[in-house]
C-alpha cells in the first residue's frame, strides 16, 4: 500500500504583519471539491496587502505590499489616498487587488456605502445608506482597489476566523468609494455566474470554502481557480 502523501505544512506566521504575503489558491484544470463553496470573480491586477494605521490626529497612513514583498504604495497615489479615507477602523490589514477591471463599463458594482459613523468609532453593526455613482461606469481607464479579505482589525488577527465571518467584517469596515470597492461573492450554482463574469472580461472565478482560514504566504487547497465548467 503506497504511503499517504501529505501536503507540506504552512509556513509559520510572522509576528510582523508587514512580513505577511497574500494566501493563494491552487491553479488547476481538474475539478476540485470544495466544502460549502462561495464564488468570487478572479480579479486581474497587482495583488497586495493594504496596511492601514490611523496616526495621531486622525491622519490615515497606508502601505501597499505586493506578492514579492515590494512596496506598491506609489503605483497610484489617488487610489492609496482613497483607501486611507475608506477604512473605518484604527488599524487594519486588507487583502485586495489594484485593478483596472473595477472601472471598466459593466464591471464592478457602482454602489457606494455612505455610513454616518465617525472614523474612530468601534466596529459595530450599523445601517448604511446607498447611492449610485454614475462616474464608475463612465471612466474606462485607471486603477481601483478591490478588497477581497480582511486579516487584521484594530490590533486583532482575524486569520483563524471563517472566511464568511471575515467577509462580513470586511463589508462593515470599508466605506466604498469610486476607487475603492469590495469584491462581490455568491453561492453556487457556478455556471450562470461564471458565464456572466467571463462575458465582462474576467478570466474566471475563485471557489473558496466558506469556513476556510487564512494563512499568509501559503497555497491552500480550499481555494481554487475555475475557468470552465466540467460536465460529467
Amino acid at each position: 500500500m503506497p504511503a499517504m502523501v501529505r501536503p507540506p505544512p504552512a509556513p509559520p506566521i510572522a509576528d510582523d504583519p508587514l512580513e505577511w504575503r497574500p494566501q493563494l489558491g491552487r491553479q488547476t484544470s481538474r475539478p476540485v471539491q470544495v466544502s460549502d463553496p462561495i464564488l468570487e470573480p478572479d480579479w486581474d491586477g497587482v495583488h497586495v496587502l493594504a496596511h492601514f494605521q490611523l496616526a495621531a490626529g486622525g491622519v490615515p497612513q497606508v502601505r501597499l505590499i505586493d506578492l514579492d514583498g515590494e512596496d506598491a504604495t506609489a503605483i497610484d497615489p489617488e487610489v492609496t489616498e482613497q483607501i486611507g479615507q475608506s477604512i473605518m477602523a484604527t488599524e487594519a490589514v486588507i487583502d485586495g487587488l489594484l485593478t483596472e477591471q473595477a472601472l471598466r463599463s459593466g464591471i464592478g458594482a457602482a454602489i457606494i456605502h455612505k455610513p454616518d459613523v465617525p472614523r474612530t468609532a468601534l466596529l459595530m453593526r450599523r445601517d448604511v445608506g446607498l447611492e449610485i455613482d454614475a462616474r464608475s461606469v463612465e471612466r474606462a481607464e485607471g486603477l481601483a482597489f478591490v478588497a477581497v479579505d480582511i486579516l487584521r482589525l484594530d490590533g486583532q488577527n482575524l486569520l483563524d476566523l471563517p472566511l464568511l465571518e471575515r467577509k462580513r467584517l470586511l463589508d462593515g469596515v470599508i466605506e466604498q468609494r469610486h476607487l475603492v470597492r469590495v469584491s462581490p461573492f455568491t453561492r453556487p450554482p457556478i455556471g450562470p455566474w461564471l458565464a456572466s463574469w467571463k462575458s465582462t472580461g474576467f478570466k474566471g472565478a475563485i471557489v473558496k470554502a466558506a469556513n476556510s482560514r487564512y494563512r499568509p504566504d501559503s497555497l491552500t487547497d480550499e481555494w481554487t481557480f475555475v475557468s470552465k465548467i466540467h460536465r460529467r
